[in-house]
């Protein structure tokens, strides 16, 4: 590993002028590195242009913030931020490295973040939360109407009136959708973070050089093959909206539209009425107004307006958006002896931090969280963890179950 990736504390030596180059492939990329007064490392910074440049224009106001242990003979934190493109996939927005996870080091994080993404209206920042009572949770957080969120609240408060209770004091406007004071889109765990930081797993056993020209790899990846796919396609929207319009569409069929005022329509549906008004592009379901992409409320409406329910999806989702996301250049870097290094940053020294790892051996797997339900994105490894059930016991002497050669009171079973 040493001879392949260099060794840890020649990679703290590199890392400034690593960083220059990085910038200079790739312009208008952000960095910041902190180190203390004997200059031992403490925090990094690092924001590709090509990533934050479309957060304002073509990507949902919503950042999503994790932080995950180092691994290998690194000591420290990796904090990520990201958000989600129109096509519902992860997109990086920058990274961090602490040497712990405390106040501290998520406060130069996030401000160091604000720099780079700025405070675009509506903004919205999400870190992963876990509370009991799962079920009840799941359906107060994900619920659109008002009345839903009051019956899942309701139960959980005669249920368990301690989490009820915790849940009010960490405040329902971080976490329940319909309490949220702005748009929550489909952001509603910390699960785009997290599975950036699964497939930062290998990288982050890597040398802190190593470690960020891999991640600056699988963005490159990323860019390249996303950006080829929307190229391809003829689709005014994105294959994941496309999608959800389709099943809305087929719930709408169901639904009867009647029209009330120019541009206002009440819907029938499953034995309720909502008010749909096209010119605010809302839904009494909340949906419409929280998604900005038509319900199967709206949708009844617009088919009853004789109009194009794509009309209505926001640039958000699509397609050309997604081809502008993904046209910035993540560039590799030239060959280190090309490198063109000005005396003030290569005469930088940083030396590797004294923080120690935590007792134990890491995780491999990320933990989900008590709301989150299992989707076929869920990789093996993690289901395995997260639900496999415990194999009985087998002895080896009898082949009996129940009891171990230890405890076995019988005789060997023939060959």
């Amino acid at each position: 590993m040493d001879m392949i990736y260099g060794r840890v504390d020649d990679s703290f030596l590199l890392l400034p002028r690593y960083l220059y180059a990085l910038k200079e492939a790739n312009p208008g990329t952000l960095y910041d590195l902190d180190v203390d007064v004997d200059c031992r490392f403490k925090h990094l910074f690092v924001a590709l242009w090509a990533s934050i440049s479309p957060f304002y224009f073509h990507l949902r106001p919503v950042i999503v913030v994790d932080g995950t242990h180092l691994k290998g003979k690194n000591s420290g934190i990796l904090f990520v931020a990201v958000t989600k493109d129109g096509n519902e996939a992860v997109f990086p927005l920058a990274i961090s490295v602490g040497p712990i996870e405390n106040d501290e080091s998520w406060k130069w994080f996030m401000s160091h973040l604000r720099g780079a993404c700025g405070e675009p209206d509506n903004l919205l920042i999400m870190k992963g939360y876990r509370p009991g009572v799962a079920e009840l949770f799941r359906q107060a957080a994900y619920a659109y109407e008002q009345s839903d969120y009051t019956r899942a609240m309701s139960a959980m408060a005669a249920l368990k009136p301690k989490a009820y209770e915790k849940l009010l004091r960490v405040g329902p406007e971080k976490w329940a959708r319909s309490q949220c004071p702005v748009s929550r889109y489909s952001f509603l765990t910390s699960n785009a973070a997290e599975s950036f930081n699964a497939r930062l797993l290998w990288a982050r056993r890597l040398p802190i050089c190593s470690m960020l020209e891999a991640v600056r790899l699988v963005v490159e990846q990323w860019f390249n093959d996303r950006l080829a796919a929307a190229q391809e396609s003829d689709e005014n929207l994105t294959p994941e909206a496309k999608q959800k319009l389709s099943a809305e569409l087929v719930k709408s069929r169901r639904y009867t539209a009647k029209r009330t005022t120019e541009r206002k329509y009440r819907v029938r549906a499953s034995g309720r009425h909502y008010m749909v008004d096209l010119q605010k592009q809302s839904c009494e379901c909340n949906e419409f107004n929280e998604d900005q992409m038509p319900c199967s409320h709206a949708i009844a409406a617009i088919t009853e307006a004789n109009e194009s329910v794509e009309d209505y999806v926001h640039s958000y989702y699509w397609n050309s958006s997604l081809v502008d996301t993904y046209s910035g250049d993540v560039n590799h870097l030239p060959p280190i002896e090309n490198w063109n290094i000005p005396f003030r940053i290569a005469s930088q020294l940083i030396l590797p931090n004294l923080s120690r790892r935590q007792a134990g051996r890491p995780k491999e797997t990320r933990v989900r969280s008590a709301g989150e339900r299992p989707t076929q994105n869920t990789s093996t490894a993690e289901a395995s963890t997260s639900s496999k059930k415990r194999a009985p016991k087998t002895c080896g002497l009898c082949g009996g179950s129940g009891h171990t050669r230890r405890s076995c009171k019988g005789t060997a079973t023939d060959a």
